[in-house]
């Protein structure tokens, strides 16, 4: 293959390995070589097989593909809304076609039922039922009364001593939930649930289930009005560890009266909700609008809008939909997309006009651009270091604020005990903690979010003195963690009683631990890893110093990229129509884009019946997983979910098992990798030609004098060339190109198996080789690109043409790295500028159009669109190394 690539081409162009002669077969002086023949003609029947292997592998996909299960709405089991026949024995959904939202009766009582049963009223209830001392501190730790290993601070609500005050907020509350009272008050901050319920938009997805329904007009009147609605009493899922006292209360003491009346809910009949009584209970003053692909948008009811006002209820409406988008992202975003259509096509033509003064504009200021571009990236390493030592010590479950403010914190304690030490001449107290911090002497004050501590014996704390512990001599309002021996609850660090209101008690760090403890575990969960990303920090600042230096050294090769620039801008403006080129480029690659996305995705949704277990397990750890242990539900890649069906628990070796598993949408075999190949190399061979094209075009217009600069027929003299004699040299090139990015997504595939299996060490070797493909695959291309430039210039084929290149980017490597550096920079502050312009314009349009729509879904498909038109626009910008080529050429001569 080598041979019949690349060794023909002497007796073809005799002269291609000789320097530069005038009239010779490599004369460049009239513009590209004439005398030209087919090259690497072997490569097409190659071509040809792959189409037909994607037919086959598409045809077969036909049979039994569902592709509308990748965007059916699911229900919060992943069963299919309009399935007749759903996994695992789902129910049955044809006639109920609509995805809307029951009330979460779980979340949504979490905190009155806590408030019943761990209060100081429920506790004086739960003593007069003979428990006996060890159930008794059972209790005491299930409602976090007291610090032990299962809780990190107090559950936050107001107590209550009283039994008959304790009857009296239930009900009031549980009549607002039930719907008895008007809607509006269970959504203003005045109601009996104070502003519980007007907080909970953001975490929407806790306190609604997604059902599917015959229509979105089902809501709580639906239930009020149906002759056939069902009821349904509360239950505790089986695997709380408050179900037990529950059930006590339920049945026997002064709160039974008011548990078995005020949570029973009435929910909608089976005609308008398939499933149990429990997923079927309305939330009072929420209803719904349809929305396209059969998925229901929040709605508030007009007592809700009488009550908190159309504003506010506008905003719980956004805020619910913008949550639950996360979770069915393609259907949210084709309804937002199809009512902002004026304001798409608006922005659609804002930014292509903002890309072609782009172009303009790049012709006159590319030097401030390019001079842009170096302080970009001094920025961007001063920023990737910052980030770098950020995330070595951010801890699992919080973000990069919640890390931050735990940090300034312990900072802000450590500069005000070290300033009092050094006013007084005190000597610093020692912070030494061990193990559970028992021996723990210091004087830190405040817990972990900033809370000051209660002064022990006082306050809240006044009850923790019997029996009175010796460890608290002194303490005063500093942090300590004081038990006895024979004690059951105990903390797992210091800690204290808070003078907040809403935070009876929280965990501590000692003074001068700057970085915060994790108790859950680290975002990054390697050690080791963690103290790379520590040391990349500091190695990253110290890039960004030695990158100045170089700016400084290299400024003469700056101002010659700036002039290899400035030349491939007026190129542009000397042949305007070679930007049909790229725009044609874009038309095919869409068009084979939403062919190949049609066939494949007959193939992706086939997931086998076997693919996700059937069962039910005891934990969300053993179905789920952790971060080091694999669950079975996601123990591979396309990974499912879980859920909780409290109605349906199963027991195991007596212990109730309530969560199962759902499939994921879309799964990957053999088929789908047929397809994929074939989908990267015609993607490589249209980027190809368009690459080749355009470089035979500049070659005729930098030969043309100037004079008759874009007079000669430069493109069309371009094209005949690719098509007529080069196709089979491109198809070759794009071939390497698509086997080295099949590689590299193989072994994405494989690393997100791995994570699936907590193989961390697979999963970062794999990493780190996806990193050198990724490497070696741009460097290829930068090959490739440069061999295409060959082609274009001397009609060989692509082996000779990729080593001639090559020698002639070795020799000139300064040169071709600064200019492709900077360019390369050009590009991201064109794509900035054409992406950031559109968006604000598009916002700006959409703010006067539609101003009470969501605006995240319609924003992110203009940042698509402006993500194209910065490709079409900044696309010419990456030919400039032609312009070294030719010169090199004429001046050494060619090979």
């Amino acid at each position: 293959m080598g041979a019949c690539c690349c060794g023909s081409e002497t007796a073809t162009h005799p002269e291609s390995t000789t320097r530069f002669q005038k009239g010779g077969a490599n004369d460049l002086s009239c513009g590209p070589v004439q005398n030209r023949s087919c090259t690497d003609l072997w490569c097409l029947p190659f071509l040809l097989v792959a189409w037909v292997a994607y037919l086959v592998v598409t045809f077969a996909g036909f049979a039994d593909g569902y592709p509308a299960k990748l965007y059916l709405p699911r229900d919060f089991s992943g069963a299919y809304c309009s399935v007749e026949s759903n996994w695992n024995g789902g129910p049955n959904t044809l006639d109920y076609k609509y995805l809307g939202f029951t009330m979460n009766v779980t979340a949504t009582t979490d905190l009155i039922v806590k408030q019943l049963l761990c209060s100081s009223a429920g506790d004086s209830v739960i003593q007069t039922l003979g428990l006996s001392s060890s159930s008794y501190d059972a209790y005491q730790c299930a409602c976090c009364m007291v610090p032990c290993d299962s809780c990190r601070s107090s559950y936050q609500f107001s107590d209550i001593t009283s039994v008959s005050s304790l009857q009296s907020t239930v009900q009031g509350k549980m009549e607002e939930l039930r719907g008895s009272v008007s809607a509006g008050s269970l959504f203003s901050p005045a109601g009996n649930n104070g502003d519980v319920f007007t907080n909970m938009w953001q975490e929407a997805t806790k306190y609604f289930n997604p059902v599917c329904l015959p229509d979105c007009n089902t809501n709580f009147d639906t239930a009020n009005s149906s002759t056939s609605a069902r009821s349904w009493t509360y239950e505790m899922a089986a695997d709380n560890p408050l179900a037990t006292y529950w059930e006590m209360l339920k049945t026997s003491g002064a709160l039974q009266a008011t548990i078995n009346d005020q949570f029973t809910f009435k929910a909608l009949p089976l005609s308008h909700c398939p499933y149990g009584p429990s997923k079927c209970v309305p939330m009072p003053g929420v209803e719904f609008n349809a929305e396209p692909l059969n998925y229901c948008s929040f709605k508030m009811s007009s007592d809700v809008i009488s009550a908190i006002g159309s504003g506010a209820a506008s905003t719980l409406e956004n805020l619910g939909s913008a949550v639950f988008t996360e979770s069915e992202t393609f259907g949210k975003l084709v309804g937002d997309f199809e009512r902002a259509i004026d304001a798409f096509l608006l922005t659609a033509f804002c930014c292509f006009i903002i890309g072609f003064i782009y172009i303009v504009l790049l012709r006159f200021l590319i030097g401030p651009c390019v001079w842009c571009a170096v302080l970009l990236v001094q920025l961007s390493l001063i920023l990737g270091g910052a980030a770098c030592y950020i995330k070595s010590f951010q801890c699992a479950g919080s973000s990069i604020f919640e890390t931050g403010q735990q940090v300034a914190v312990a900072v802000t304690v450590t500069v005000q005990v070290a300033a009092t030490n050094a006013a007084t001449g005190s000597e610093a107290t020692s912070e030494a903690l061990t193990g559970d911090g028992a021996d723990y002497g210091g004087v830190q004050y405040r817990t972990k979010s900033g809370y000051a501590c209660e002064t022990w014996g006082s306050g809240v704390a006044s009850s923790y003195t019997n029996p009175p512990y010796t460890t608290l001599a002194g303490a005063q309002n500093y942090c300590r963690n004081p038990y006895v021996a024979t004690q059951t609850n105990k903390a797992s660090t210091i800690w204290c009683f808070t003078t907040d209101p809403q935070t009876r008690w929280e965990e501590c760090t000692p003074v001068g631990v700057i970085q915060p403890v994790c108790a859950s575990g680290y975002a990054v969960t390697s050690e080791e890893v963690r103290k790379v990303l520590e040391i990349a920090g500091y190695v990253v600042w110290g890039f960004a110093f030695i990158y100045w230096l170089l700016v400084c050294c290299f400024f003469d090769r700056i101002q010659l990229a700036i002039a290899v620039n400035k030349v491939a801008a007026t190129f542009v403006s000397h042949t305007m129509r070679i930007i049909g080129v790229p725009i044609v480029q874009a038309v095919v690659g869409i068009l084979w884009i939403l062919l190949w996305g049609v066939s494949v995705s007959f193939l992706v949704s086939q997931v086998p019946a076997d693919y996700t277990p059937t069962g039910a397990y005891t934990t969300y750890l053993e179905a789920y997983g952790s971060t080091n242990t694999t669950g079975a539900c996601t123990d591979k890649w396309p990974t499912g979910s879980v859920y909780k069906d409290e109605d349906n628990c199963t027991t195991i070796d007596g212990v109730p098992a309530c969560w199962k598993c759902s499939p994921p949408r879309y799964v990957f075999d053999y088929r789908f990798a047929v397809s994929f190949f074939v989908f990267l190399w015609n993607n490589a061979l249209n980027i190809a030609i368009g690459q080749c094209i355009i470089a035979g075009a500049v070659g005729v217009w930098f030969f043309t004098p100037n004079a008759e600069k874009g007079k000669r027929g430069a493109i069309k003299t371009s094209v005949w060339n690719v098509f007529r004699y080069h196709l089979g040299s491109l198809a070759f090139g794009s071939f390497i190109i698509a086997v080295i990015q099949f590689i590299r997504y193989l072994m994405n595939y494989f690393e997100k198996q791995a994570k699936a299996q907590k193989n961390r060490v697979m999963a970062l070797i794999l990493r780190c080789l996806q990193c050198c493909m990724y490497c070696f695959e741009q460097c290829i291309r930068f090959l490739n690109k440069n061999a295409y430039i060959q082609i274009a210039l001397m009609g060989t084929n692509f082996c000779t043409s990729a080593k001639a290149a090559f020698f002639l980017i070795l020799r000139n490597a300064l040169r071709f790295g600064t200019v492709a550096l900077l360019s390369t920079m050009v590009n991201l502050i064109g794509f900035f500028f054409i992406v950031a312009a559109s968006v604000g314009l598009g916002y700006l349009f959409l703010q006067a159009l539609h101003p009470d729509m969501a605006f995240v879904i319609p924003l992110l498909m203009y940042a698509m669109m402006a993500y194209v038109v910065a490709k079409l626009s900044v696309f010419f910008f990456h030919i400039q190394p032609l312009n070294l080529d030719v010169s090199e050429r004429l001046r050494l001569g060619s090979g």
